[in-house]
């Protein structure tokens, strides 16, 4: 180990101990769980070990020599931890605040009300993370990651008022893109802040940020004071100038928080040139660069170009300090939520997708997909296709619902995105006006045919509203009002008649505005479409930050949860399930990162790529991205997706098995022989690479390519023996209808027939495709293991505990599970009729599990699909131990005067 490592670990040891009063032994375990998703197990436990026994020493030396500890009751060892909390220097709301119980008694009477306590959760959490404002010279940069029309701007109106009364003076909030973006993000802070009456307003919502102010005089006032500016250089340059106007001494007293609304938009520099500044990224960094002391935070709900940003470049808005990631309420509407995901391992149970996703034929998508020929764009006008047609008619009776549940005062709105052009959104318009104009003369002698669909959609409500469905006569009464009522409106920028969801009658009294909106970049980001119902999508996207900000559909729908639907092609519905999975990848490195208490700059967040079929970002914001390289050592890994309408390729698996079994029987030392349980020992190395050869993986299984499992085995574990275990079904399984589940067994050529096992897949994974989200328990960690070893140990709970087992009672070989998945799988629950379908395959699927060997130098890896800014925790790929490269920036060495006060845990 060399000596920066060692400095590095020890330093996550002693915060460790200073930070929760934890003990020796478990400050190990905790930097031993850190380390080992990045260096792997056995490297970390000999790093973690050899700085444990550093400190020993040293807290030995300290004892020999008299020194009596600082800590050595169980009341100090409190006092400790207190005093190590007050070292943030924001603790919270205090009894002599005024801005932030205002905006809570706010929140509280509104719709908002029921989440308040977790907006004040997270907005201290983001404050406390801030740049202390009495301290000059104080700046931090950071990042807050939220989820698409999740609340960010509840959350960063409640970080402004906290830091108000902390000592924040000066408010910029940086607000996206377009006009009507910045209007709305004014029109809410203006609000919730009553800025009115308590703060000086730079901006307006008519008015961005103007020439003619004197900053000077406001900022030694020592008043408030906010500003609202649209990412535009004219804007930008007049903000910078006016902030190099004022005097340094000046600044100083008026702390700055800056607030980067959308901050993956415009923000990231794309110049082609690495050494070169697009506008707005420089005109930013300019602004930055005038303030004394405050902070820079990013808000975003897709940070991919923010984290791919240069961390060397102190002048670049990269989150060095930290990234917050702000929590999900259960009545939040994600990409997770609406689409499911794949599980990322045994404790993990995501959600399988709601059942309100609607394919649009291809044919119908390419129909309303303008011509690339400027030429033929300008006469472009399509027709209403099926699909269109039915959204439409269920967001008319989707605001019928609302108005028969008394939400009549509540706006209502759908969204079609077709198309960036602005010429195809002025004629989808009028065809639409004109289909509503149809629907609403032919209403009486249709009505059976809306009937029918109201059933249809009735039936298949998602699990998630308090409400049942109201019958029908309770509605359609309220249809013909809806359709006489609701505007068509293309928002872009030639429009003239745009979203408005502020519009008042001549009395003054609010308007509830009922609107099908037609658009294209306008509504793609940002933009808050209020009571979106419906969601007709065809525009594809390049990129995950674009398709992910698109999805306007995401949200909370309070009081409606049963009636939002998304139309979209199914190849769309694979990419946003895709992007759950990327998305909670994400988060899970952001949580390690607090965990180990390392900044965004010492550890790189990790993004999965999807080759083939979407870029992460725009290439120009990736020039400081890597491939980084990832390791099987100590992994487990399942086949989830299988090729269910392939029978071909599921026979071909079935012989590869049998072929498998039988070199088992040859070459293995054979344990436990049970139709439910058969054990294999032993197995040479090349045998199993003979089998994985043969073996299909699908190809949209995660996590497990061919050849990167082989060349890892080859060149990381060529000499590790594997262990080979056949398990079966054991159970007689009876479904909620009451009917047995016949699942039948399979000839691997063993003893007996294998019985094999139910594993109903996802609904919509793809034609031929069944994704069956999880194969293996976590019992299966130890299926190699003697039952008489293990009738011995406790039964974990979770599953790092399996792991331990399998550490410490394993024989050190890698295992292979081998399933038989039943064709006749189909969903046991009644909670899963829903998200799951019967399977349809022809003959049965063989699933493997894989349990791959612990070894010191599988971290030189194959180069995997992800990508890092800062791809510093692989291992080395020498031969020598101590090569392990460990990024200890900022780090000092540790001496034993770090040691003296933490005697009581040693």
């Amino acid at each position: 180990m060399t000596d920066e490592q060692a400095a590095f670990v020890r330093t996550m040891l002693i915060n460790s101990l200073r930070g929760g009063g934890n003990t020796l032994e478990q400050a190990r375990a905790e930097a031993v769980r850190g380390l080992r998703a990045m260096v792997g197990h056995q490297v970390a436990e000999r790093l973690v070990s050899e700085a444990v026994g550093w400190i020993n020493e040293e807290a030995a030396k300290i004892k020999r020599a008299g020194k009596t500890p600082i800590v050595n009751t169980e009341d100090q060892r409190r006092a400790m931890s207190q005093d190590y909390r007050e070292r943030a220097w924001y603790l919270g709301p205090g009894p002599n605040d005024k801005y932030w119980p205002a905006l809570k008694r706010r929140l509280q009477s509104g719709s908002l009300g029921d989440a308040v306590q977790v907006i004040d959760d997270a907005s201290t959490k983001v404050v406390s993370h801030c740049a202390e404002p009495i301290l000059r010279g104080a700046k931090k940069k950071g990042l807050v990651l939220g989820y698409v029309q999740s609340g960010k701007t509840a959350n960063y109106t409640a970080v402004m008022a906290k830091a108000a009364d902390a000592g924040y003076r000066t408010f910029i909030v940086l607000s996206g893109m377009h006009n009507n973006l910045r209007r709305q993000t004014q029109s809410r802070i203006d609000r919730d802040l009553n800025t009115e009456k308590r703060w000086f307003r730079l901006t307006d919502t008519e008015n961005d940020f103007g020439s003619g102010i004197t900053g000077e005089a406001l900022m030694a006032g020592r008043g408030l004071s906010v500003a609202v500016v649209k990412k535009n250089p004219a804007r930008l340059r007049r903000l910078h100038k006016w902030l190099a106007s004022i005097d340094d001494d000046v600044l100083a007293l008026s702390p700055i928080l800056i607030l980067d609304d959308e901050a993956d938009q415009a923000t990231p520099n794309t110049a082609r040139a690495k050494q070169e500044r697009s506008a707005i990224n420089k005109l930013i960094r300019d602004i930055w660069s005038e303030v004394e002391n405050g902070t820079y935070i990013g808000y975003t709900a897709t940070p991919f170009a923010n984290i791919f940003m240069d961390p060397d470049d102190d002048d670049e808005l990269y989150p060095s300090d930290f990234i917050v990631d702000l929590p999900r309420s259960g009545e939040y509407f994600g990409a997770e939520r609406v689409f499911g995901r794949t599980s990322l391992g045994d404790a993990d149970e995501p959600d399988d997708g709601l059942d309100m996703t609607r394919s649009i034929p291809p044919e119908e998508a390419d129909a309303l997909t303008p011509p690339s020929s400027p030429s033929q764009r300008a006469t472009f006008d399509p027709e209403i296709p099926p699909s269109l047609q039915a959204a439409i008619r269920w967001f008319v009776m989707a605001t019928a619902v609302r108005q028969a549940r008394g939400q009549t005062e509540q706006h209502s709105s759908m969204l079609v995105h077709t198309s960036a052009y602005i010429a195809s959104h002025f004629a989808l318009r009028g065809q639409i006006e004109e289909y509503l104009h149809d629907l609403a003369a032919d209403f009486p002698k249709e009505a059976s045919l809306w009937l029918e669909q109201y059933c249809t959609e009735a039936e298949r409500v998602p699990e998630v509203s308090q409400f049942a469905p109201p019958r029908w006569d309770e509605i359609v009464h309220h249809i013909p009002m809806v359709l006489q009522r609701v505007r068509v409106v293309a928002d872009n920028g030639s429009s003239t008649d745009r979203l408005d969801y502020n519009r008042r009658d001549e009395a003054g009294r609010e308007l509830s505005e009922w609107v099908i909106a037609i658009g294209g970049n306008t509504l793609s980001r940002g933009l808050t479409l209020e009571g979106l119902v419906v969601s007709y999508f065809v525009r594809t996207a390049r990129t995950y930050d674009t398709l992910l900000q698109m999805g306007r559909w995401f949200g909370h729908r309070p009081g409606y949860e049963d009636l939002p639907r998304v139309w979209m092609p199914d190849a769309l519905l694979d990419d946003f399930r895709f992007l759950a999975l990327v998305e909670e990848e994400i988060r899970r490195d952001m949580r390690r990162l607090v965990s180990l208490r390392l900044t965004p700059k010492q550890f790189g967040v990790q993004v999965r790529a999807h080759p083939g079929h979407l870029e992460i970002t725009s290439r120009n914001k990736m020039a400081h991205a890597e491939l980084v390289r990832l390791s099987y050592s100590g992994q487990r890994h399942q086949t989830i997706v299988l090729a269910e309408g392939s029978p071909e390729v599921l026979a071909g698996n079935i012989r590869a098995t049998r072929d498998l079994v039988q070199e088992c029987l040859t070459l293995a030392r054979s344990g436990i022989m049970e139709p439910t349980r058969t054990q294999f020992h032993d197995l040479p190395t090349e045998s199993l690479l003979k089998f994985l050869a043969r073996y299909h993986f699908h190809s949209d299984q995660p996590g497990l390519r061919r050849d990167h499992i082989m060349g890892w085995i080859r060149k990381s574990a060529p000499q590790v023996p594997w262990n080979v275990v056949v398990l079966g079904s054991s159970r007689r399984l009876t479904p909620a209808d009451g009917e047995p589940l016949e699942l039948g067994s399979i000839d691997l050529g063993l003893e007996s027939e294998v019985p094999m096992v139910n594993r109903s897949p996802l609904r919509n994974p793809g034609p031929g495709t069944a994704n069956i989200k999880s194969l293996l328990s976590q019992p299966d960690w130890v299926a190699d293991l003697d039952p008489e070893v293990l009738g011995d140990l406790e039964r974990p709970s979770k599953q790092e505990g399996w792991q331990e087992i399998r550490r410490t009672h394993g024989d050190g070989n890698g295992l292979l599970i081998v399933y038989a998945v039943s064709p006749h799988s189909r969903p046991i629950r009644e909670r899963q009729q829903r998200s799951r379908r019967p399977m349809q395959a022809e003959v049965p699927l063989v699933g493997l599990g894989l349990i791959f060997p612990t070894v010191d130098h599988g971290e030189l890896a194959m180069e995997g699909n992800y990508y890092s800014v800062r791809p510093d925790w692989e291992a080395s790929t020498d031969e020598v131990e101590d090569e392990t490269p460990i990024d200890t920036e900022g780090s000092r060495e540790i001496t034993a005067e770090d040691i003296e006060g933490l005697t009581h845990v040693l």
